[in-house]
Order: structure tokens, then sequence, then C-alpha cells
């Protein structure tokens, strides 16, 4: 016989279901094998096909309805947001049992200063990637055709090539898995606030 789900479980409260969600996106900015660390992205390509990769979650902003990520502004994810700037962000945390699927509308930030005080903030292994000389996704015909610039005396290259995406959150699903029954739910992000309510799962 299925064991009931715990009175004081996150999933029996919308209130208290949403900020345990953020709680959990917020570790997976600080905590590299958090489940949340990474989240697979869904855009839109110019031929109209659906195109998914994981990104690596930068930064948490519950109250903005804000989260964000950083990639190669060469990358085709750019092209496809400048061309459909509706993406969705799927992630699973194995440890709670809950899926989440966000719905955003991602913009490409163009402060100059909010780009470089990230980049100097970077790890070095994370500022390598951006050094790479060609753009991601060429067809080359070895792996020794991969090549990288030197990061240079004063550690700004491939800050050109760097760029943070911020995805304005419209909607989250969430579904927590129970042998007792699953829990389903859904806010919608209008006039500065998450509206909840509740879905068959």
């Amino acid at each position: 016989m299925p064991r009931e789900i715990p009175n004081d479980h996150p999933s029996l409260d919308l209130k208290k279901s949403l900020e345990f969600v953020f709680s959990n996106l917020e570790k997976g900015v600080t905590e590299r094998g958090h489940h949340f660390h990474l989240l697979s992205l869904g855009t839109i390509d110019k031929d109209n096909r659906p195109q998914n990769r994981n990104v690596v979650l930068r930064k948490v902003d519950m109250a903005n309805s804000l989260i964000r990520f950083h990639t190669d502004i060469r990358s085709n994810k750019i092209i496809d947001i400048k061309n459909n700037s509706s993406i969705s962000l799927l992630g699973y945390d194995k440890a709670n049992k809950l899926q989440i699927r966000l719905t955003a509308n991602a913009t490409v930030e163009e402060s100059k200063e909010v780009l470089s005080n990230v980049w100097s903030k970077m790890y070095p292994m994370s500022r390598e990637c951006y050094r790479v000389k060609d753009a991601p996704g060429k067809v080359v015909a070895s792996r020794e055709e991969v090549l990288f610039e030197d990061e240079g005396d004063d550690k700004l290259n491939g800050l050109e090539n760097f760029v943070i995406i911020n995805c304005h959150i419209s909607s989250i699903e969430t579904l927590f898995l129970h042998s007792a029954g699953h829990v389903r739910a859904k806010y919608i992000y209008e006039n500065g606030a998450f509206h909840g309510e509740w879905l068959v799962p």
C-alpha cells in the first residue's frame, strides 16, 4: 500500500513548493554537484526545428523572475534566440524527485560593464572556453585544428566571445514524484509575482 505524502512536504502547498524550487535552483548556481547545476535549454532554429542542449545555471533571481547562463556569442543558440526569443528550460532534481519546466523570454546582455565584471570573477578554466579560435560547431578535419588563443597579459582574450543570456521566466511547471501520487502545479508570472494553480499530474 503506498505511503502517504508527509504533511510538511513542500509539494502540498503552492507557496512553499515555489520557494522550494527557487531555493534548489539557487543551490544549482553554487553547488556543482547539484542536479539543477545543469538545465536543458530548448530553442527553435531558423528552420523551425527544436534544438536542445545543456547549459550551466549561473544566476537565479526569484523576485525578478530571472535566471542566467553564459555562452559563446558565436554559438548557434545565439542565432536561435535572436530569431525567436521564446525558450524552454528543463531540470530534474533526482534527490527530491522534482521535475521543473520553465518557459521564458531570452535576451542577450548588452552591458559591457556587466560582462567585464562577470568575466573578471570567472575561473581561468571557464574563460578558456571562449578563447577557441573558431566558432563552436564548425566542422574541422581533425581535433588538431581546434586551436585556442593564449589568455594574454591582461587576461581579456576571449572576452569578445563571452555573453550572458538573461531568461525572463513567464511560467514554471513543477512535478513532484511520490509513490502516494504525483503532485503537479503551474505558476504564471504576472504583475511582478508568480500565481500558482494545481494541475492533474
